[in-house]
């Protein structure tokens, strides 16, 4: 019982559907790497799309500024178990088309991360809905527009993180929605009982630290 859920991700991922989720999981992972390590050629990316970008140049033009004044970062390494736990959500939010951080089974980010290992520092999720390719996954994330602590672009660009796991599928209400998981490192489950404190929640990209 205890493997039940990493077969069910196996099973889905050998989908043909979710099969090209999961190469574009791969694909936003990239876009995210690419960000941390080039902000400034990021910038350029943003500064091209911000003629034609919905709700006015403000949101752009402080991402720009932003990705201009940020150093580089290391790229994210992939992690299984945060892509197992982002995939979690996909399959629950997917099939009813609620949104947000928590499952329908009323999982928290850190419990789904929790069933497939032990997330160590810190540990955040972004989600995004409705948006397929994975540059502009990444984009809508770091320009943020709606959020106003930016809680999105402070995970893609936090040094306290340096793993993630991404998952992508389709979404009954938004037709599709990708997954981000992240942490300072994560140790796979074997044998590990996972802490039952809960830990508070941050805004809209959330987040958590733990010593």
């Amino acid at each position: 019982m205890k493997i039940f859920p990493t077969l069910l991700f196996l099973l889905v991922l050998c989908a043909g559907e979710v099969c090209r989720a999961d190469e574009q999981a791969e694909a936003v992972l990239r876009e995210v790497n690419m960000a941390r390590m080039h902000p400034r050629e990021y910038a350029l990316i943003l500064a091209a799309q911000q003629g034609n970008a919905q709700g006015g140049r403000s949101p752009y033009s402080e991402a720009i500024n932003f990705l201009n004044h940020t150093r580089p970062l290391p790229p994210l390494a992939f992690s299984n178990g945060l892509s197992m736990g982002a995939m979690a959500q996909v399959l629950g939010q997917g099939e009813t088309g609620a949104t947000g951080h928590f499952g329908d089974d009323h999982s928290s980010p850190w419990d789904r991360m929790k069933r497939f290992g032990r997330w160590l520092g810190t540990a955040g999720e972004n989600i995004s809905y409705g948006i397929a390719n994975p540059r502009q996954i990444v984009v809508s994330l770091i320009v943020d527009a709606n959020v106003g602590n930016r809680g999105h672009r402070r995970n893609i660009f936090s040094r306290d993180f340096g793993v993630a796991g991404v998952a992508c599928g389709p979404h009954a209400r938004y037709g599709t929605m990708c997954v981000m998981d992240f942490a300072g490192a994560f140790v796979e489950k074997e044998g590990y009982s996972a802490s039952q404190e809960k830990p508070a929640v941050v805004a809209d990209g959330l987040r958590d630290s733990r010593g």
